[in-house]
């Protein structure tokens, strides 16, 4: 005698609701993973960005530190250090080491911190010709914060710096304070760094 099976469509495969549900799983499976790669994309861009600031901070700070150290009288016999304020420092020093002073002036231009140098020229020696202007360090965040402190000798490590204006010939110290972000949309909050010099030759000028 010849059987009919019927065969519903659950004995067949999945029934609507399984599909339904399956699909909604690897909707959710693929979201996470996609995700995923996203939070590492950022991450590996934001670290790019880290190690940028790092080295942008790291080289202007051992530019700035260099010649600060070495800071002496100007060949026309004016004082080591000519102006000194929260974003502008200007000063002599032997950047070239050509043996003669050039006159050196640090200030933030927008977010540029500019470096302006003018050589000595002339019988007797002016700072009269036209100024090299270069990019020490781009992406500078402080904004009206001080790049420049400046403290006296009685500087122990909790002194307040010396109030503007700020007298010349009464600096022993310089601190340098930069806040740097390359990349607003990876990292909020900008590398911050400082660093504090003794320019070894002010001590000669008491």
């Amino acid at each position: 005698m010849l059987h009919v099976t019927r065969h519903t469509l659950h004995d067949n495969g999945f029934t609507l609701i399984e599909m339904i549900i399956t699909l909604a799983i690897l909707v959710i499976m693929t979201g996470v993973i996609v995700t995923f790669f996203i939070f590492l994309y950022h991450e590996q861009a934001a670290d790019i960005i880290r190690i940028r600031r790092i080295n942008i901070a790291s080289h202007a700070i051992k530019i700035m530190s260099s010649e600060i150290r070495k800071m002496s009288r100007a060949e026309d016999g004016s004082y080591t250090i000519e102006s000194a304020s929260g974003q502008t420092l200007i000063f002599y020093s032997d950047v070239d080491n050509d043996g003669l002073t050039e006159k050196i002036e640090y200030s933030l231009s927008g977010t540029n911190l500019e470096r302006k140098i003018i050589e000595p020229t002339g019988d007797p020696y002016e700072y009269t010709s036209a100024e090299t202007v270069t990019v020490t360090a781009r992406d500078i965040r402080n904004g009206t914060d001080p790049i420049f402190k400046y403290y006296d000798e009685s500087y122990t490590g909790s002194e307040a710096s010396l109030g503007d204006p700020v007298n010349v010939t009464a600096i022993k110290l310089i601190e340098i304070s930069l806040d740097i972000n390359s990349d607003n949309n990876y990292l909020t909050q900008p590398f911050h760094i400082e660093t504090k010099i003794h320019p070894r030759n002010l001590k000669e000028f008491n």
